[in-house]
């Protein structure tokens, strides 16, 4: 498997173009297969998550392709929960390459395929090897021109739109929303989870440009019914009280989402056993989201990453604090080089200290830990920094509850230091 890891994470070239000669070399795999399409700023890896799990108790066999992984490249790679083996990902990813080369050898002038068209050319070739029933496809950054809008899906879900990526996506909600509605397809419905107005009426205005139904999560009447350390509750209009396995009021929101998409798919045909919906959506896991390690001490791993995980992340802390007594946390934290210090805001009135670190196994540079350090020693916090995220988790473990966040890298890194 040689090929991951060795091309580049951005193009040259913005466009479909090259992703489309990829497949096309390959026997267009994607149009063989069935698809929910997701987007979102935050949200995207849950909302597969609980929908995956759905499905495949409903009988059926499901892919699902998501990214970044935390440990294991093969994560984003599933069939029915189970990840892909070395010896078939090492081969739907040489006969992607393969194609990789054919294209930049007869298309010049598009520039290099990259790591993630690789990848997702290698997701739809295992996919269809495999006779996925449906795939859950997660889209990699933005929607409009990622790699994985090559396909029609069954339906679009689209999360939530913010602030995220604005280097590549656009400076203002509206633009970002703009890109996350590009996934909107002529006729396919779409499952908005978006709040914000700039959000929701850019996204209104796509869908109806295109006769796709336009169905948002904030039209349902479903309550939360809160969360603890067990799971989620929540009620949901025709299915009462359902029960989830992840943590925090925006994982309440995610599962709606993740309902009125099982909703509007099972109008459109798909058998969805009631039994199904509630068993799938209460052992659905999803790592290094508010991963509870260890209950005692308590030790959590999540890979909120912008402003909105942040600031979910700071009321899942805050009500963790009021409902079980814990102490101010210890908090372990690394973030990308091209993100802004003021992510760490809502996090400085929980923290009894910071212990900073750096992430290597992300292909952009992390943040240098002294300048998040002095950061928050300026706002009057205690903090230590770190170049070594083995040393990072031995300081921060002298004083508890722990919390790991900042990016999903560093999770990763933690998780593979961590006993097992």
């Amino acid at each position: 498997m040689t090929a991951i890891g060795t091309r580049q994470r951005f193009g040259s070239h913005l466009g479909l173009e090259r992703i489309a000669l990829v497949c096309e070399a390959l026997g267009n795999p994607q149009k063989d297969l069935k698809f929910v399409h997701i987007a979102g700023t935050s949200g995207k890896g849950s909302v597969a998550a609980y929908l995956a799990a759905v499905l495949k108790r409903s009988g059926l066999r499901v892919g699902l392709f998501t990214s970044p992984h935390l440990v294991d490249y093969a994560e984003r790679f599933q069939l029915n929960g189970d990840l892909i083996d070395a010896e078939t990902l090492e081969m739907v990813v040489d006969q992607a390459e393969w194609a990789c080369r054919q294209v930049e050898e007869e298309h010049p002038e598009y520039g290099p395929v990259t790591e993630f068209e690789l990848a997702t050319a290698a997701g739809f070739l295992f996919f269809r090897q495999a006779r996925a029933d449906i795939v859950v496809l997660e889209t990699g950054l933005g929607g409009r021109l990622d790699a994985t809008n090559v396909v029609k899906p069954e339906i679009s879900v689209i999360t939530t739109v913010h602030l995220d990526h604005q280097d590549r996506l656009g400076s203002t909600v509206a633009e970002i929303a703009r890109e996350k509605g590009g996934i909107i397809k002529e006729g396919v419905p779409v499952i908005s989870g978006a709040k914000l107005p700039e959000a929701d009426d850019v996204l209104r205005e796509i869908a109806r440009a295109k006769g796709a139904p336009y169905f948002r999560v904030k039209d349902v009447p479903w309550e939360g019914l809160g969360w603890d350390l067990g799971g989620g509750r929540l009620l949901f209009p025709g299915l009462g009280e359902v029960s989830i396995g992840l943590l925090g009021d925006h994982q309440l929101e995610n599962a709606a989402v993740a309902l009125l998409t099982l909703e509007k798919l099972r109008e459109s045909g798909y058998n969805l056993p009631d039994e199904a919906i509630y068993g799938g959506m209460k052992e659905a896991v999803w790592p290094g989201r508010l991963e509870i390690v260890s209950p005692s001490p308590l030790f959590i791993l999540d890979g909120a990453h912008n402003q909105e995980g942040l600031t979910a992340l700071e009321r899942s802390l805050r009500e963790l604090q009021e409902r079980c007594g814990a102490e101010k946390f210890t908090i372990v934290f690394g973030m990308l080089g091209n993100k802004d210090c003021g992510l760490l805001d809502p996090l400085l009135p929980l923290a009894r200290r910071f212990v900073f670190t750096a992430a290597q196994s992300s292909r952009l540079p992390p943040m240098q830990p002294e300048i998040l350090k002095a950061y928050v020693e300026s706002r009057g916090v205690e903090a230590s920094a770190f170049s070594s995220v083995v040393q990072a988790l031995e300081e921060a473990q002298k004083t508890n509850p722990v919390c790991v966040c900042g990016s999903l890298y560093l999770v990763g890194e933690v998780k593979r230091v961590l006993p097992s």
